[in-house]
């Protein structure tokens, strides 16, 4: 049986400048630890990301449809030998994140469209992400990759993130290619996307740290900012 995670919380996204980022995590970094991937230290994030044939989750999300989900697998290094398949569902206020690991040939054969080997894991979500990919003909569609620097907090499950540098690939699909031409920025290297994540309720310390980032709440998505150009 494959690990599992299974997680529940709040999301609240900012959209900071350069400047703005790097002083509110200069603050934060007095305070908090740094996360379980890299600790204080940045590091790559890339995602594959699948969609219906008619790209329903994406215009799902454009739309601002309340209950909508998005398929990915996540690495954090090119040379990584597992991966992370996740189902991630917009519940009401809620985000909910479902994973599990693969390994890299796995993967790989994901990033070819071919999905048949769920059904042999005996694991209930890979069946589930199975059905959907299957009934609604889930294809790859493009690769997101970003810089992150992140603080955890284990009381309430608290994170919290800086991605920078989002980059995309709509043509070379293949998540383990390491050629950085693949990319293509999509964003000004002056933008942060700022996400805060919880259970329950955020702690007051950190809540006050916060209250330095004076931009309002947004509904940011990397995906759909990654496929914009090409579906709009």
């Amino acid at each position: 049986m494959a690990a599992n995670l299974d997680v529940s919380r709040e999301e609240k996204k900012y959209v900071l400048t350069y400047m703005e980022a790097e002083k509110l995590y200069l603050k934060l970094k007095q305070i908090l630890p740094g996360d379980e991937v890299n600790g204080y230290n940045s590091y790559m994030v890339r995602s594959l990301y699948f969609d219906s044939y008619y790209n329903d989750d994406y215009f799902d999300k454009v739309a601002g449809i309340k209950d909508r989900k998005k398929i990915r697998v996540r690495i954090y290094d090119v040379s990584a030998e597992k991966a992370k398949l996740e189902v991630k569902q917009k519940e009401g206020n809620m985000q909910r994140k479902r994973s599990i690991s693969i390994t890299r040939k796995e993967a790989e054969m994901l990033c070819k469209g071919d999905y048949e080997f769920l059904l042999n894991k005996d694991d209930k979500l890979a069946e589930d992400i199975y059905y959907i990919m299957h009934k609604e003909t889930y294809r790859p569609k493009c690769i997101v990759e970003y810089k992150r620097r992140a603080f955890a907090v284990p009381t309430n499950n608290i994170r919290i993130t800086f991605d920078s540098e989002i980059a995309v690939s709509e043509g070379n699909l293949n998540i383990f290619d390491n050629s950085k031409a693949m990319l293509v920025p999509i964003e000004s290297r002056n933008k942060v996307i700022l996400e805060v994540k919880y259970n329950n309720f955020l702690l007051s310390y950190i809540k006050d740290a916060l209250q330095l980032c004076d931009a309002p709440q947004e509904s940011y998505s990397k995906y759909t900012t990654g496929r914009y150009w090409g579906l709009s």
